[in-house]
C-alpha cells in the first residue's frame, strides 16, 4: 500500500494497455468524510474529490447526485477529470449499484431491448447488483488515486484485453469467467460483476456506447483491487502477441 496522500506511479503494465486516456478508480467510500473503510484496510482520503460541475458553476466539493450517467462519469475521469457522487442519472445504473430498488425491466421492455415482459424481467434480475452499503462513489483517473480503490476499469483494444486475459492464467492456468448480455456494461459487467469475480469483461451496452462515446473498437474491463498485482505481474511475465 502507498503512503497516504502520495498517488501511485506504480502499475506501468496495466497503463500502457490503454491507448487514450488512462484507467478509471472506483472507490466506494462507505463513511462520510475523508476516511475510507475498506476489507483491506483504512486509509484516509486527504483530498476532497469534487462532484460534477453544470454549466456555469463552479465545482464544489460536497457528494451529490450527478446529472450524468454512470458511464459518462468514468468516460470523463478517464480524460483527467475526477468525480465524488452519491448518485448519478441511469435508472437501470442505479438499480445496478444498489442505489434504487426499481426494477428496469419496464425500461428495457419500452426501449425494445426484448421481446416480451417476461423476457425484460428475467433480463433485470440477471443483472449483478451491488450488496455492499456506501456513502459516496469515487471516480477518478488512476495517476491521482492514492493506490486504495475498489475496482479500476479500462478500455481497450481487443488484443490489450486478450493480454489481461492471460495475465490472470498466468499464475494457476485459471480461466477468466465472462458473463454479459450487452446492458449495465460500465455499472455492471466492468465494477459490480468484476467485485464479484475479480475480472469483468464487456463488450459494452447501447446505453454506455452511445451515450458516453467510447470507441467501436474498444471493449471495457474491470479489474478488482485484489485482482490488480496479480495482472501486473503476469502481464510483466507473459511474451508479447508478436513473439
Amino acid at each position: 500500500m502507498q503512503n497516504e496522500g502520495v498517488p501511485s506511479p506504480g502499475y506501468s503494465e496495466i497503463r500502457r494497455l490503454m491507448e487514450t486516456g488512462e484507467p478509471v478508480c472506483i472507490t466506494f467510500e462507505t463513511e462520510e468524510g475523508d476516511v475510507k473503510k475498506r476489507l483491506h484496510g483504512t486509509m484516509p482520503f486527504q483530498k476532497s474529490v469534487p462532484e460534477e460541475k453544470t454549466a456555469g458553476e463552479e465545482r464544489n466539493e460536497l457528494s451529490g447526485k450527478s446529472g450524468f450517467l454512470f458511464c459518462e462519469l468514468v468516460q470523463k475521469t478517464r480524460m483527467g477529470e475526477k468525480f465524488r457522487i452519491s448518485g448519478q442519472s441511469c435508472s437501470p445504473g442505479d438499480y445496478v449499484l444498489g442505489l434504487s430498488e426499481k426494477s428496469p425491466a419496464e425500461y428495457y421492455l419500452r426501449s425494445g431491448r426484448y421481446s416480451n415482459k417476461q423476457d425484460a424481467e428475467k433480463a433485470a434480475l440477471s443483472l449483478p447488483r451491488l450488496k455492499r452499503k456506501f456513502h459516496s462513489i469515487v471516480i477518478e483517473p488512476l495517476s491521482v488515486n492514492r493506490d486504495i480503490f475498489d475496482v479500476l476499469i479500462l478500455f481497450l483494444k481487443p488484443e490489450r484485453a486478450m493480454r489481461v486475459v492471460q495475465a490472470n492464467a498466468y499464475s494457476g492456468g485459471k480461466r477468466t469467467v465472462m458473463d454479459t448480455m450487452g446492458a449495465a456494461s460500465i455499472c455492471g459487467d466492468c465494477t459490480v460483476f468484476a467485485l464479484e469475480q475479480g475480472i469483468g469483461l464487456s463488450f459494452g451496452c447501447k446505453g454506455s456506447r452511445k451515450h458516453s462515446g467510447y470507441k467501436d473498437f474498444e471493449v471495457p474491463l474491470g479489474i478488482a483491487f485484489e485482482k490488480i498485482k496479480e495482472i501486473e505481474e503476469g502481464l510483466s511475465k507473459i511474451p508479447e502477441t508478436t513473439e
